[in-house]
């Protein structure tokens, strides 16, 4: 019985598997049933991906309404406007320390001025800067010469914290010592104004001063004489006193004039130099100089440094040179001071360049004010140029064909006059006048003033009318 039943159940394990591999509907159904199952799974595992990246791209999306994002653009927002708002203020107190600095500086420049005044020494009229000597002619004695100052106005150049920039302390006290000296002037005919500049004291005694400054500030603006009505206002730096000034003399051909002031105090007076050397461009020496004038109305000291160049002035006058300084109209009549403190011109104005006639010709103009009220030289009718200006050709040859013996070339010789009946050429070089040897047209200019002085000298009682009777001996040397 056992036996019968095991062998039933064999047999019906058997029977299963063997209708399952036999029947062909069964295997059919089966996969089927396997793809479906494949199929629906890649279908959801990539319904799954896709979800996923659908997901991250709208995460990645900036939302409006994110709180830490708008919390983090408030930030960003308000440290840069604090940042802005810093700058703003570090460019205002670098402005303000800046005003606080030059506000300083100019009141350490005033006391140090007063300090540096209340230590002058005593001027003594045997002072060497002072004595001027006759270069040629018989009158060989020598003179104590005044100082004097020039013409101009409008301060729109230069006050002394930049202007004196790249000079040694040195340089700037002597420019503040002789700035004391420098006044403003300004001019009027009646009511109605004339003119503005600046002047030098050259001279004190007994509360009475001689300012020099240049012949504008007395000149009509309608002819060459003196203007009618004519009033005439002195600013100085001491206490800010304005005085009225009288005109003791002037001389229209080198633009100067004398101008006399009373003063209840000493005034110091700074002279102008007799030293011919600074211009004289055949010899080493230093061209390194310093402007000097006086505003009226704040009356600060107007400087400007620069250097005296080989070069002709564009003015009708032979015996202007010219410095690379820049200045305003109101410095006029100025002074130009060398790096030692000496006074070797007096400065007029140009646009480009700044025009100066050397101080020698204004000693030996204030020497004939002194001797016979007005200035008188000969008339030659020759207009010359130094031979160093401008490259000049005639100056080559002339170190070539006389050894670099100095003078000046033959520009033009006027019709009717004397030089055009002596057999003068134009572009011949005069080397000697009255047998003193010239290097350029300043020093010519001095000696003519010589001349007119010895004439003067030699016939006191002689009508200014007949001065041209004076005679000279110029002696020439022509260039092939």
């Amino acid at each position: 019985m056992s036996s019968d039943s095991s062998l039933a159940a064999e047999m019906s394990f058997l029977s299963d598997g063997d209708s399952s591999s036999s029947d062909p509907c069964s295997e059919d159904q089966n996969a089927s049933q396997q793809r479906r199952e494949l199929v629906e799974g890649q279908s959801f595992i990539i319904g799954v991906l896709s979800t996923r990246v659908e997901q991250r791209a709208y995460n990645l999306r900036p939302r409006k309404d994110d709180s830490v994002t708008i919390q983090r653009r408030s930030e960003f927002a308000r440290l840069r406007r604090e940042q802005q708002n810093q700058r703003r203020n570090k460019r205002k107190e670098a402005e303000t320390l800046r005003q606080e600095e030059i506000s300083a500086y100019e009141q350490f420049a005033r006391n140090k001025l007063w300090k540096n005044l209340e230590e002058l020494p005593e001027t003594s009229d045997n002072d060497s800067e002072d004595i001027t000597e006759v270069v040629a002619g018989d009158t060989s004695e020598k003179m104590g010469m005044g100082e004097w100052r020039p013409y101009f106005e409008a301060s729109d150049t230069g006050l002394f914290k930049t202007t004196l920039k790249g000079a040694n302390w040195e340089v700037e006290r002597l420019a503040l010592q002789a700035g004391a000296s420098v006044v403003g002037l300004q001019s009027f005919t009646g009511d109605k104004y004339l003119f503005s500049c600046s002047g030098t004291i050259v001279d004190f005694f007994e509360e009475s001063s001689m300012i020099v400054t240049v012949a504008n500030l007395v000149k009509s603006p309608d002819a060459v004489e003196v203007a009618d009505n004519l009033k005439i206002s002195v600013y100085l730096l001491q206490d800010y006193k304005t005085l009225k000034g009288h005109l003791s003399y002037h001389d229209f051909y080198h633009n100067i004039c004398v101008i006399q002031i009373q003063s209840p105090f000493h005034l110091p007076e700074k002279r102008f130099s007799s030293n011919m050397e600074a211009i004289n461009f055949d010899k080493i020496y230093s061209r390194d100089v310093v402007t000097l004038g006086r505003d009226k109305e704040a009356r600060d000291l107007l400087v400007t440094t620069g250097k005296i160049v080989p070069k002709s002035s564009k003015f009708d006058c032979d015996e202007l040179l010219v410095s690379t300084c820049r200045i305003s109209r109101v410095e006029v009549g100025g002074p130009l001071m060398d790096f030692e403190g000496n006074f070797i011109g007096m400065n007029y104005y140009h646009a480009k360049e700044t025009p100066f006639v050397p101080s020698f010709i204004v000693l030996k103009c204030l020497q004939q004010f002194k001797l016979f009220r007005t200035v008188v030289r000969p008339w030659h009718g020759l207009r010359v140029r130094t031979l160093h200006a401008e490259g000049s050709i005639a100056h080559e040859k002339m170190q070539t064909n006389f050894h670099g013996a100095p003078g000046v070339v033959i520009e033009k010789i006027e019709e009717h006059s004397s030089a055009k009946a002596s057999g003068l050429n134009e572009g011949d070089i005069i080397n000697q006048v009255n047998g003193v040897y010239i290097s350029n047209a300043a020093e010519l200019g001095g000696i003519l003033l010589d001349i007119g002085t010895t004439y003067l000298m030699d016939n006191p009682s002689s009508d200014l009318a007949d001065s041209n009777k004076m005679a000279i001996c110029i002696k020439v040397r022509s260039i092939e």
